[in-house]
C-alpha cells in the first residue's frame, strides 16, 4: 500500500474519531401522547380577554397552573424555552459562545450552574422541602408548556421535551442569585472588567439590557384613615426591562379551591409573584441587603491548588467537574470538563489575585414557590405575617394591604446569622472557621411596618426607615450592622415622602398622580449636577447657550419641558440610570450630550417628549418622566444618536391598581407597558396597551367568570 493511501487511511480514520467525538448526543425521545393523555388530567378553561389577558379557571389550582403554563408559551415560548437551557445547564449546547436569549454568556451560565450545583440541590431538596402542593403547581405548569409544545413542534429545540416540575424549581433556584445581583457583586473581588458577564442586565450591547438600576419599583398603600373616601388602596408598580426573560407577563388564575389572583409572573414561574386578590394584595421592590460573602482562600499552590488553610490546617478541596457541550457547527458540539472547587463557605472562584470562596443566603434555595403560592391565598393579616415567616424569598421589600383595611411593609431577607463586628461588606478572611456563619435570622428581627398611625407607606428601593412620615418609621439604631441595610436615598423616596406626607386626605386621584410624579427633587442628584453646571466656565458658545438651558431647568420631564434632554442625557452619560456610578468628568458629559443633541435635533432644547418615546410595533408616542422619576422610565442613552433619541426600555411596566371601598369590595385597574403577546408581532394584542400607557391611563381587570364572559375574545380548554 502506498504512502498516499497509508496518510488518507489515517486522516479518513481521525476524521471519524473526531466526528464521533464532536457529534452532539442525540435528545432524548420523548411520548406526544402521554403528554397530550396527561393534558386530559387538567379541567382547565382559559378566555381571553378583549386586550389579549389570559383568565384562567379551573376546579383546583394545579388546573390554573396548567392553564397558566399553555397560555404563557402562547404569548412568550421563545424565551421560556431559553429559561428552561438555563434552568438545565445547557445553554452552550444550544447558543455556543454566544449569548442565549436571556443574555447570559452561555459557557460561562453553564458552568456556573455546575458551580453552584443547582441540579443536586433541586434533585435533594425537591421531596423534602418543596411542600407536595408547590411541587404539583410545578409539574402542572410544566404539562402545560409540554402540550403547547407538543402541538407547535416547528417552534421547540431538540432535546426541550419534556419538561418537568425540577426543571420549573431549578429556574427558580439558578435565576435567585442573578436577580439579587450576585454578577455585581463578583465585581468585589475581579478586576475591572474582569468579572464573568453572567447577569442578564449588564450586556452593553442589547439596548434593552439595562443595570440595576433598573431592578427598581415603586409601591404605595393607603390606609382607610389617610384616604379621603375610606377606601385601602394599593399600587403595585414594579420596574423591569420591557422584554426578556424578566419582562411582567399579566395573567388572571381562579379556581374552585379559594385562588382568585390578579397580578404577573416572569417566564417559567408557575404561580404569579406579585399581585391583587379579592381579599388583598402586595407588591415587590428591590432590595439590597448584604447576603453575600466573599472569603479569601490561602491556597497550597498559585495555580490547580488541592488544598486550602483553615484553622491553621491543611483542608482538601471538594475538587469536581463541570462537563457541558459548546455548539460548533451542524450536529457537532465540543465536549468542555473544567474543575469546580468547593471548600467549607462554599463555591470558589478563581481569579488574577487568587481563589475566593462564595457564601451567598439564596444558593441552592428551592422554597420560594412555596411562598408565593401561599402568599396567594392568605386570608388575614395574621395569616399573612405567619406565611412571610417562611422566609422562602430571598428578598425583596413587600408591601401589603387588605380588604380589612391593613397596610404593611416588610424589609424581607433571608439574612444571616453572622456575627457582629468583621466587615462583611468587604473581602472576608477565609482561614477561619469562626466567619463561616451558619442558619439565618428570623423574618421578626427584620425591619417591618404594620398600620402606622400616618396611615400610608411606600417603598421606592430606598432605605427601609423612611418609608412613611417622620416619627412613625422603625429606626436603623435598632438593627444590626452586620445586615448591610441600604441607606441611600432615591429621588423616586424623596419625592414620594414629599408628596405624600403634605396631603392629610389622600383621593384616589392624588394618589395616581403621585404615582406618575415626574419631578425630580430639589435635593436630587440631577438637579445637584445642574447647579455643579451653572458654576462652571466655558469658552465654547454653544457650550454656554447649552448652560443656560441647564440653569433654568426646573428638573421637571413634562413632555414640554425644554431642559430636560440636556440634563437628562448629561446625568446618565456621567452616571449612568440612577445617575450614581463614574462613567465620565461632568464637564465631558456635558459637552457629549451636547453634541449628540444637536445632531439628532439641530436644536440644544428639543421638547422632553421629541426626546422620551414610547416606540412598539406602529406606536410611536412622546413619554414623561425619566431615570428615578416616579413615573420611571429608562432609554437606551449609549445609542442615542443611531435611535434618533430615547426608546423606552425599562422601567414603568406592569401597574396595578388596587382599590377596596369601605364594605372591602375590590376595584381593579392595570396596564401592561407593551400587551399580552410579548414576541407575536403580528397579534392585535402586541401594541394595544402601549397608547394606554404612554398616556398614564389603566384598564379595567375583571376579577369573576361573571365579569369575564362578556368581554371574551377566545374560550377554550387546552388539550380537550
Amino acid at each position: 500500500m502506498n504512502v498516499k493511501l497509508w496518510i488518507l487511511a489515517i486522516l479518513t480514520v481521525l476524521l471519524i474519531a473526531a466526528g464521533i467525538y464532536l457529534k452532539t448526543p442525540a435528545p432524548g425521545k420523548y411520548d406526544g401522547d402521554a403528554i397530550r393523555q396527561t393534558a386530559l388530567s387538567y379541567d382547565t378553561r382559559i378566555i381571553r380577554d378583549n386586550w389579549g389577558v389570559a383568565h384562567i379557571f379551573g376546579k383546583t389550582d394545579p388546573d390554573t397552573s396548567f392553564g397558566l403554563g399553555y397560555s404563557h408559551a402562547e404569548d412568550d415560548w421563545e424565551t421560556i424555552q431559553a429559561t428552561i437551557m438555563t434552568s438545565r445547564g445547557v445553554s452552550s449546547q444550544y447558543f455556543g459562545t454566544k449569548k442565549n436569549l436571556m443574555d447570559l454568556e452561555s459557557p460561562i451560565a453553564d458552568y456556573m450552574f455546575d458551580l453552584f450545583k443547582v441540579r443536586e440541590a433541586v434533585d435533594a431538596k425537591i421531596d423534602t422541602e418543596v411542600s407536595r402542593e408547590a411541587r404539583a403547581m410545578a409539574k402542572a405548569y410544566a404539562d402545560g408548556l409540554n402540550l403547547w409544545a407538543v402541538e407547535n413542534k416547528s417552534r421547540v429545540k431538540p432535546g426541550i421535551l419534556p419538561m418537568t416540575d425540577k426543571d420549573v424549581i431549578a429556574g427558580y433556584t439558578w435565576a435567585t442569585p442573578f436577580f439579587f445581583r450576585m454578577d455585581e457583586e463578583l465585581k468585589t473581588i475581579f478586576a475591572d472588567g474582569d468579572a464573568p458577564p453572567l447577569g442578564p442586565y449588564n450586556s452593553s450591547g442589547n439596548q434593552w439590557q439595562l443595570p440595576a438600576a433598573v431592578l427598581g419599583s415603586n409601591a404605595f398603600a393607603v390606609a382607610p384613615s389617610r384616604s379621603n373616601d375610606g377606601h385601602t388602596r394599593l399600587i403595585v408598580n414594579s420596574h423591569q426591562p420591557m422584554v426578556g426573560p424578566y419582562a411582567w407577563f399579566e395573567a388572571h388564575v381562579v379556581s374552585e379551591e379559594g385562588l382568585n389572583l390578579a397580578g404577573g409572573g416572569f417566564p417559567g414561574t408557575p404561580i404569579l409573584a406579585q399581585g391583587v386578590t379579592p381579599t388583598h394584595g402586595w407588591a415587590h421592590t428591590v432590595n439590597r441587603p448584604d447576603l453575600i460573602d466573599f472569603y479569601k482562600l490561602e491556597t497550597d499552590k498559585e495555580k490547580n491548588p488541592k488544598q486550602y488553610k483553615l484553622d491553621g490546617e491543611w483542608v482538601d478541596f471538594e475538587i469536581t467537574k463541570s462537563n457541558f457541550r459548546v455548539k460548533l457547527l451542524g450536529p457537532f458540539s465540543l465536549p468542555i470538563s473544567k474543575d469546580m472547587r468547593w471548600s467549607e463557605h462554599g463555591p470558589v472562584l478563581e481569579t488574577d489575585s487568587g481563589y475566593y470562596a462564595l457564601r451567598f443566603a439564596g444558593l441552592q434555595e428551592v422554597k420560594a414557590l412555596d411562598q408565593w403560592y401561599a402568599m396567594s391565598k392568605a386570608t388575614s393579616l395574621d395569616d399573612w405575617k405567619t406565611i412571610l415567616k417562611q422566609n422562602g424569598v430571598l428578598s425583596f421589600n413587600v408591601i401589603y394591604a387588605d380588604k380589612d383595611g391593613n397596610i404593611g411593609s416588610l424589609y424581607n431577607a433571608k439574612m444571616p446569622n453572622r456575627q457582629e463586628g468583621p466587615d462583611w461588606l468587604g473581602i472576608v478572611p477565609g482561614d477561619t472557621s469562626a466567619l463561616i456563619w451558619e442558619g439565618y435570622r428570623s423574618v421578626d428581627e427584620l425591619p417591618q411596618l404594620y398600620n402606622p398611625e400616618s396611615g400610608w407607606l411606600f417603598s421606592a428601593n430606598s432605605s427601609p426607615f423612611f418609608i412613611t412620615e417622620d416619627g412613625y418609621n422603625n429606626s436603623r439604631s435598632d438593627y444590626p450592622e452586620s445586615f448591610g441595610i441600604e441607606k441611600r436615598m432615591t429621588n423616586r423616596a424623596m419625592q414620594a415622602r414629599l408628596l405624600l406626607s403634605a396631603d392629610p386626605s389622600i383621593s384616589q386621584e392624588e394618589l395616581l398622580t403621585y404615582r406618575r410624579d415626574g419631578q425630580y427633587n430639589e435635593d436630587s442628584i440631577i438637579l445637584n449636577l445642574a447647579r455643579d453646571i451653572s458654576a462652571m466656565e466655558f469658552e465654547d458658545e454653544r457650550l454656554r447657550e447649552a448652560q443656560k438651558i441647564a440653569r433654568d431647568w426646573d428638573g421637571s420631564t413634562e413632555v414640554e419641558s425644554r431642559g430636560t434632554a440636556i440634563m437628562v442625557l448629561t446625568a446618565m452619560h456621567m452616571g449612568g440610570y440612577e445617575y450614581i456610578e463614574d462613567l465620565m468628568p461632568l464637564d465631558e458629559a456635558f459637552a457629549k450630550a451636547v453634541d449628540e443633541i444637536m445632531e439628532v435635533y439641530g436644536r440644544l432644547d428639543p421638547p422632553w417628549g421629541e426626546v422620551n418615546r414610547m416606540r412598539r410595533g406602529d406606536v410611536d408616542m412622546p413619554l414623561r418622566g425619566g431615570p428615578d422619576t416616579l413615573r420611571a422610565i429608562y432609554g437606551d442613552y449609549k445609542g442615542f444618536v443611531e435611535n434618533k433619541g430615547l426608546s423606552a426600555a425599562a422601567g414603568d411596566t406592569h401597574i396595578m391598581v388596587a382599590d377596596w371601598d369601605e364594605n372591602g369590595n375590590l376595584t381593579l385597574d392595570t396596564i401592561h407597558q407593551f400587551g399580552a403577546a410579548t414576541l407575536d408581532e403580528n397579534s392585535p394584542h402586541y401594541d394595544d396597551q402601549a397608547p394606554l400607557f404612554a398616556r398614564g391611563e389603566y384598564k379595567r381587570m375583571p376579577m369573576t367568570l361573571k365579569e369575564v364572559l362578556p368581554l371574551a375574545t377566545r374560550d377554550y380548554s387546552p388539550g380537550h
